[in-house]
């Protein structure tokens, strides 16, 4: 299995990548790793308890792995399933296309499974349903999350698409509001520390990083009144940045001023 970040939304810039060889599992449950790294994320106090929602519902992904996995064709060599992250999609591919039966059309009606063995291995995992009602599960689960709904193709390959919800994408939607808020350097900025750190930072902290490339003298209550967090969370998020060599303190608390460390490359890790 290879696992590929893109920036940007063509397959010209990679900015992560892993290649899988293990078993099975282990190839599923990286996978769900390098998305969950890669896919942002907020958190919701529910009840006494936090929980993270990502912006693709990770149950869905997690089915599409599943069946990526299940239906490859394992006669064809020289190829893998792929994992595809870009800033407006995430694409699953696995080789062989659809089984003899099944088309784009009837997908969610009808149930083929080509690979019993594997079928059954990931059954008694608890990865997925005899049933095949898969495909439905994700289209509904989409649409209740405010997205659209997965898009199928099959040729030689299989390609499963799910969009990226907008209010992250930093090209439209929401993105234009946080440029036209912040300003094109501060979101070249957080750019730019990806590229250096070479993975994505939470949401939270991307956030952040923008407000102190405004405001280099903004307080913590200020900082979560804008991030819509508590000022324990924005202390929590500014340690970690501090941590990684992002961000450091200027002067004492009262009087002072935030620091974004851009040129110093020991600072890096």
């Amino acid at each position: 299995m290879t696992l590929l970040a893109f920036k940007g939304t063509d397959r010209l810039h990679i900015y992560d990548r892993r290649d899988v060889r293990d078993d099975l599992l282990t190839q599923f449950n990286e996978a769900v790793g390098f998305l969950q790294k890669h896919l942002n994320v907020r958190s919701e106090i529910l009840g006494v308890n936090r929980e993270d929602i990502y912006e693709i519902p990770i149950g869905v992904l997690r089915e599409a792995l599943v069946n990526a996995l299940m239906h490859r064709d394992y006669s064809i060599t020289g190829t893998q399933v792929s994992v595809e992250v870009h800033d407006d999609r995430v694409e699953i591919v696995n080789p062989g296309g659809l089984p003899k039966g099944l088309s784009v059309r009837n997908l969610g009606t009808v149930s083929i499974r080509r690979n019993e063995l594997i079928s059954d291995l990931f059954f008694r995992l608890h990865k997925v349903e005899r049933i095949g009602m898969g495909i439905q599960k994700m289209k509904e689960a989409m649409v209740a999350a405010g997205l659209r709904e997965p898009a199928f193709a099959s040729d030689a390959f299989f390609r499963a698409t799910f969009q990226r919800s907008p209010e992250f994408a930093l090209k439209e939607g929401k993105g234009k509001g946080v440029r036209e808020k912040f300003g094109e350097g501060a979101e070249e900025l957080v750019e730019k520390l990806e590229e250096k750190l070479r993975e994505k930072l939470a949401e939270n902290e991307r956030h952040i990083l923008r407000l102190i490339h405004s405001n280099r003298r903004i307080s913590i209550s200020d900082m979560a009144k804008e991030v819509g967090i508590s000022t324990t969370a924005v202390h929590k998020n500014l340690t970690k940045l501090k941590q990684r060599g992002i961000l450091r303190r200027v002067g004492p608390d009262k009087g002072g001023h935030w620091e974004v460390v851009r040129q110093k490359q020991s600072s890096w890790r």
